[in-house]
């Protein structure tokens, strides 16, 4: 009997295992296109309802299905907001499903967050699958039509009161590094949700923000076309299409060791609005969300789409962004201390 028992026992652990090895056959078989046939996609906005972010994020879900050969499948979006980019990016590396079936958009800082800062962030910028880039994401500081601030000169004269969301955003980081190496007097008032940073401009709580030129675009179009702000500065390398004129603010900064430093910090910004996929991800579908991604930023349709939205469109391949990422990470020590040194005098205390 217990002989039996014992062959029962086998027979039953070869069945087992044979299915068991079937069923990594079959899987390891599938191809990428079979994989997204009629399967659910879930797009992690990593910003609030309303936003820049998430204007473009639904943008890219409408088109980016009719680029996966294999069948459209369904695009979830899931909006993830959280210490400015930070929560939704340390869910997409530790905690999401690994199987290609969730991308994300995050802050154009992320990827070059662990080399200049790097609190709370539990996740490598160089072990995700970057898949593009809609567009860079040059900063401006704005101030609003009926206050006193004309110019940038006039910033380094009286305290100017700036909305922000997260303390460690880039709409706070950003005026209060210009403060440190330029001598402006910006006073950023933190707290406020995505879009409430813009409503509290309209309300005069702020006399303006420094925020990018593509969420302004975006998000608030008609005040450019009325005229509603006035530019004080671009923080690009070099003039900005539709900013002709308005002063470069990195032609205040004096000191040569703080500008290079700036400009390390600034190359944030060549990123843009990058989208990613976790680690582990099956290359082969890796390769197709790269794919489908290149071949949205070419779609006509996309194309006329984000210009009718008013979207800025300037995008970048995936090999464009791994490039800007490891030049950033094989910077000179001293540099990237000095940029660090910088960052975190410009914290509030």
């Amino acid at each position: 009997m217990f002989l039996s028992n014992a062959r029962k026992g086998l027979r039953c652990a070869a069945l087992l295992f044979t299915a068991s090895l079937i069923g990594t056959a079959s899987a390891s078989a599938q191809t990428a296109a079979e994989f997204y046939k009629g399967r659910q996609l879930t797009l992690i906005v990593s910003s609030g309802p309303g936003g820049g972010y998430d204007t473009y994020s639904r943008m890219l879900a409408r088109f980016i299905g009719k680029h996966f050969p294999g069948g459209e499948p369904r695009i979830v979006i899931q909006n993830m907001p959280g210490a400015d980019g930070i929560t939704a990016l340390n869910y997409v590396y530790n905690v999401s499903a690994r199987d290609g079936s969730v991308i994300a958009d995050t802050y154009s800082t992320m990827p070059f967050y662990n080399l200049l800062d790097g609190r709370n962030a539990k996740f490598d910028p160089l072990k995700l699958h970057w898949l593009g880039s809609i567009s860079k994401a040059i900063s401006v500081c704005i101030a609003w039509e009926t206050s006193n601030f004309k110019t940038i000169e006039d910033t380094m004269e009286r305290s100017m009161r700036l909305s922000g969301t997260g303390v460690g955003g880039w709409r706070v980081t950003l005026p209060r590094l210009y403060n440190l190496i330029a001598g402006s007097k910006f006073e950023v008032i933190t707290g406020y949700a995505t879009p409430n940073d813009y409503l509290a401009i309209e309300r005069g709580e702020v006399d303006g923000s420094c925020t990018t030129y593509d969420t302004l675009r975006a998000t608030k179009m008609n005040w450019i076309e009325g005229k509603k702000i006035r530019f004080l500065a671009q923080f690009g390398f070099g003039p900005t299409q539709g900013l002709e004129g308005v002063p470069m603010g990195l032609d205040k900064v004096k000191n040569p060791e703080d500008r290079r430093a700036m400009e390390l910090i600034l190359s944030q910004q060549e990123t843009g609005r990058p989208y990613v996929t976790p680690p582990d991800v099956p290359a082969d579908r890796v390769q197709y969300l790269r794919e489908a991604f290149d071949a949205t930023m070419k779609d006509p349709d996309f194309i006329d789409a984000a210009r009718k939205a008013s979207l800025w469109f300037e995008p970048l391949t995936s090999a464009q962004i791994d490039a800007l990422i490891k030049k950033a990470y094989a910077s000179p020590p001293e540099l990237v201390a000095h940029a660090k040194s910088l960052l975190e005098r410009a914290l509030p205390k």
